[in-house]
Formats: C-alpha cells, sequence, structure tokens
C-alpha cells in the first residue's frame, strides 16, 4: 500500500493554493487540496447521495467507519465512490466514480458503543493518480505514543449545522485541536462514553466540529512543519455538533494498523513500507441478519456487512456522523 512519506500525502495543486495556510473555522475546500478524500454514496429515491467520507490508501482500498454501513447494505452494489471531487454537485469530467467490491468491518466493532469504529472499502475497480487523486498516509508504525500533532485538520461533505438534514455540495475544511482524553472523557465533558483507542478533537468551546455526513472522513495532522499530513483519526461519533465541552470523537488509526495491513495486504502489486508483522487474510463468512445480534466472523478479522437493515435506534450520546442517519 502506499503508505511511506515518499508514495502517500502528497498535494500537488497545494502550493498552488497557498500550502497549509487557513482560517480556522468551517470553509469552503480548493480543489485538490485534500486529494485523498472520497465521498461514499447510497442509493436514494433521485439517485445516489452522499453519506459518509473516507480516505483512499492505495489504488483498490478506502478507509472509512464501520457504522456507515448500518443501514442500506442489501443495495450495496448501487452505492458508489467519488474520488477526485470538490463540489458534488458539478462533478468535474476527470472524476472517478467506482463500485464496491466489498467491505470489512473490524471484527470488534460495536455499534452500540461505536467502538472500533473502522472499516476497509474494496474498489470493483483501481483509480488512477493524478493532482486530484492520491493516498493518504496513515501514521507510522514507528510513532511513538509521545508524538506531538500539529496543524490537525477535518474535512468533508457534512452538514454545516447541527439542525440541518442538507448535506454540502462543496468539500469543506477546518482547523483543529487534539484534545486531552482524560478531558474529554471526563464527568463533565462524555462521562466515560469514549471507548479504548479513540481520540477527541475539536475546541473546548465549542463552534468547529464535524457534523452528520463526515463520518468516515479524515482527521490530519503533521508531526512537524516538513511532515506530510498523517490521517490519525477517523470520524467517528459525537454529542451533537459544534458543542461546547462536547468535541468529536475519532477512531485512532495508529491502533488499527496491523489490522488495515493484514486485510490489504491481498492488493497484489502494491508493495508495504511497514516493518511490521503482516498476516495473510482469509476471506471473511458472509451472513445474514442484525449487526446488533451477535456476529460471524471468518479468520481474517474481519466482518462482511450484514444485508439486512436493522432499524434499531442509536444510543442517545453518540450520535454517529454519517449522513444516512440523521439525529
Amino acid at each position: 500500500c502506499s503508505t511511506a512519506s515518499g508514495d502517500c500525502g502528497k498535494r500537488p495543486l497545494a502550493p498552488i493554493h497557498g500550502g497549509s495556510m487557513r482560517i480556522v473555522g468551517g470553509v469552503d475546500a480548493l480543489a485538490g487540496e485534500w486529494p485523498w478524500l472520497v465521498s461514499v454514496q447510497i442509493p436514494s429515491s433521485k439517485g445516489t447521495r452522499h453519506s459518509c467520507g473516507g480516505s483512499v490508501l492505495s489504488k483498490r482500498w478506502v478507509l472509512t467507519a464501520a457504522h456507515c454501513f448500518k443501514t442500506k447494505r442489501s443495495s450495496l452494489n448501487h452505492w458508489r465512490i467519488v474520488v477526485g471531487a470538490t463540489d458534488l454537485s458539478k462533478l468535474p469530467d476527470d472524476v472517478q466514480i467506482r463500485s464496491v467490491h466489498k467491505v470489512l468491518l473490524h471484527q470488534d466493532y460495536n455499534p452500540r458503543t461505536e467502538a472500533n469504529d473502522i472499516a476497509l472499502i474494496k474498489l470493483e475497480k483501481p483509480v488512477t493518480f493524478s493532482d486530484y487523486v492520491q493516498p493518504a498516509c496513515l501514521p507510522p508504525v514507528t510513532m511513538g505514543s509521545d508524538t506531538s500533532f500539529s496543524d490537525c485538520h477535518i474535512s468533508g461533505w457534512g452538514t454545516t449545522s447541527q439542525n440541518s438534514v442538507k448535506t454540502s455540495d462543496i468539500l469543506q475544511e477546518a482547523k483543529i485541536n487534539i484534545l486531552d482524553t482524560k478531558k474529554c472523557n471526563s464527568s463533565q465533558w462524555y462521562n466515560g462514553a469514549m471507548s479504548p483507542h479513540t481520540i477527541c478533537a475539536g475546541y473546548e468551546e465549542g463552534g468547529i466540529d464535524s457534523c452528520q455526513g463526515d463520518s468516515g472522513g479524515p482527521l490530519m495532522c503533521k508531526t512537524s512543519q516538513d511532515s506530510p499530513y498523517y490521517v490519525i483519526g477517523i470520524t467517528s461519533w459525537g454529542k451533537g455538533c459544534a458543542q461546547a465541552n462536547n468535541p468529536g470523537i475519532y477512531t485512532f488509526t495508529k491502533d488499527f494498523l496491523e489490522w488495515i495491513l493484514g486485510e490489504m495486504v491481498e492488493a497484489k502489486g502494491e508493495p508495504s513500507h511497514y516493518r511490521t508483522p503482516i498476516h495473510p487474510p482469509r476471506e471473511p463468512c458472509h451472513f445474514t441478519g442484525s449487526i446488533h445480534a451477535s456476529r460471524q466472523t471468518g479468520h481474517s478479522g474481519a466482518s462482511i456487512y450484514p444485508v439486512r437493515d436493522t432499524g434499531h435506534p442509536r444510543t442517545p450520546i453518540h450520535s454517529s456522523r454519517d449522513a444516512g442517519h440523521p439525529t
């Protein structure tokens, strides 16, 4: 997979856009500014519509959130992944649209608590890298627990206000801060609702945050001025949007590197630049049933999407941020 600094995180058009200069707030992103962003779209009565975000990891793989597959799974063959777009209402001529070959959910994903909220999408056909399509960088295996992150951004096509049900046509971006996990999980904030392997980001005072429709999209940070942006988080859930003491909760990708790479290893011809043991996956089991029931998993450490809708509501505090399930 394209994950080493020399092969990922390239932003060919960023110098034209002024590098990493940003307004601290939600603003329109420029074309090619975050070239690994994808729109995960689901069927609706008016065609397909944006539901979640995701990040290109290689020509065949996209990283996203497991909870994006709670509904519409029976029509997965009608889902589409839109790659290389900024304005979803005016797709460019060179936009790349792909069907879904398969979806892999983490075997320990808990839809009630949103623990281990991570999934991989394998595309039906590979994408072509260009100025507008590039693979994202994952955190290096060697990254220590004391690593400090800077210049962090979120980006997505989600709603721009808490009570809105309409997602944005134009890709939005905002600069945010990584917040202390103990404070986020304290009694005055999320009161222990954060599961392991998550981080929180935003502002204590609120005002800037991810929201519905941003689920699955990246939290991107640098480790130094010269480093690429690393996708260190996957947008997962939050209480409301942009509320004080209720920042966004993100799946911490560093804790899932072995799982990600273990599932991607079957993508032949894409050498891995990680130095970590990778166990070749075996094909997961197909099954039907409720995602809230016990799930059958194969030996690969992943479960294939269930094929029936559940209709079960989320727990109130876990307001997931996919547009398919407004809360």
